[in-house]
């Protein structure tokens, strides 16, 4: 046998060896790989339903926060006719009434110096 002989057959042991090993880490990898597109796929299918439902979710929110909206600006609008309204009744009612009991208050203190003046004689 020659040393060729023996570099040839050491080279096909050492081949053959890290083929084995390679055999031996790729079938693991194979499965995991398997696994992992296995998951994906049902992550995939689960996943949709999700984002349809959170889609609908969204868009009944935005249905919502806009008739918020319209709630806050029909009160707001109530609130400010409530504010004319009581701003009207304090000019009706309130003014009037001042009035009234200044001109009775007047009336009274004029009718009891008046009678005071009697009583005591005094007439101008």
């Amino acid at each position: 046998m020659t040393s060729l002989e023996v570099v040839g057959l050491v080279a096909i042991i050492l081949i053959s060896c890290f083929a084995i090993v390679a055999i031996i880490v790729a079938i693991p990898l194979l499965r995991l790989l398997n696994r992992a597109k296995l998951l994906v796929e049902k992550l995939n299918e689960g996943l949709g339903p999700i984002i349809e439902k959170l889609n609908l979710t969204v868009t009944n929110l935005n249905s919502e926060v806009s008739s918020i909206s319209d709630l806050t600006q029909s009160i707001s609008s109530i609130v400010e006719q409530l504010e004319k309204v009581i701003r009207l009744a304090r000019i009706l009612v309130t003014d009037p009434i001042i009035k009234l009991i200044s001109t009775t208050a007047g009336i009274v203190s004029g009718v009891k110096e008046t009678s005071r003046k009697k009583g005591r004689g005094e007439d101008k």
